[in-house]
């Protein structure tokens, strides 16, 4: 049996699989795609197994990463994402990890169930207009789901500068950031937002320590990340959030 090879030890793709880095964690989350398979969704990626170092799971077709931000402008491809996600969550909430289990973090006091940990639209899969998949599940680990919905609000409201979200993002025009979050709580299943903004920026402010985490460990790319200063980007999100609230509430 022939090992899998990564393209200047990046992600790769070949022969309908997506292959990475074996992490430490790797196994951890092997196991709650397995479940979340078992349970019939086809929206996460089916785990295949590890070979010298690379893991490989199956690839989703469809429009991630940066192509993915033109799916979620309207209303409609918001909406989606807040179902899937639901959903994810729902089929998590009966997995039982293997003992030992290592996650990229560590379980937060008061999990409910496996959160993805980065469901930002980029890891949304989408197609016209929807979202159908939900991928790179590195920062999976339990916690509660209002973590999760917290850091998908901070990238689908978004809680950016204008200037980010018309450029970075490729907004048409600025959002109705309020009319955003309401949409997205609602489609999810929420029927209060209050104090949501709240929970944002701890969400933001823990995305600040986790990146450290993963730096502080030497774990790229993460950890050039730090060193280029993205740290100081993230550490803005917070303040403009504190500064903005108006917007949302």
């Amino acid at each position: 049996m022939s090992g899998w090879h990564l393209v200047d030890g990046d992600v790769t793709v070949v022969d309908g699989l997506v292959l990475r880095p074996e992490r430490p964690w790797t196994a951890a989350v092997h196991a709650l795609l397995a479940h979340l398979r078992a349970q019939g969704l086809t929206c996460v990626p089916e785990p295949v197994g590890v070979r010298d170092g690379v893991e490989a799971v199956t690839y989703l077709e469809g429009d991630a990463g940066q192509s993915a931000f033109r799916h979620q402008y309207d209303e409609s491809g918001l909406r989606s994402a807040a179902v899937l996600l639901r959903a994810v969550h729902d089929a998590a909430t009966g997995f039982v990890a293997p003992d030992p289990s290592v996650w990229s973090f560590p379980p937060v006091p008061g999990a409910t169930t496996v959160c993805h940990g980065d469901p930002g639209p980029w890891n949304f899969v989408w197609r016209d207009g929807e979202a159908v998949g939900l991928i790179d599940w590195d920062h999976a680990s339990p916690a509660p789901v209002v973590q999760d919905v917290a850091y998908a609000l901070d990238t689908f409201a978004p809680f950016r500068p204008d200037e980010v979200v018309l450029t970075e993002h490729g907004f048409p025009e600025a959002p109705d950031r309020a009319a955003r979050v309401r949409a997205f709580a609602s489609a999810y299943g929420l029927e209060d937002t209050t104090g949501i903004v709240d929970r944002v920026i701890e969400r933001q402010q823990q995305t600040v320590e986790r990146v450290l985490s993963l730096a502080d460990r030497r774990i790229e790319p993460w950890a050039a990340w730090v060193r280029a200063g993205y740290l100081g980007d993230l550490q803005g999100r917070a303040r403009w959030t504190r500064s903005h609230r108006h917007l949302v509430e």
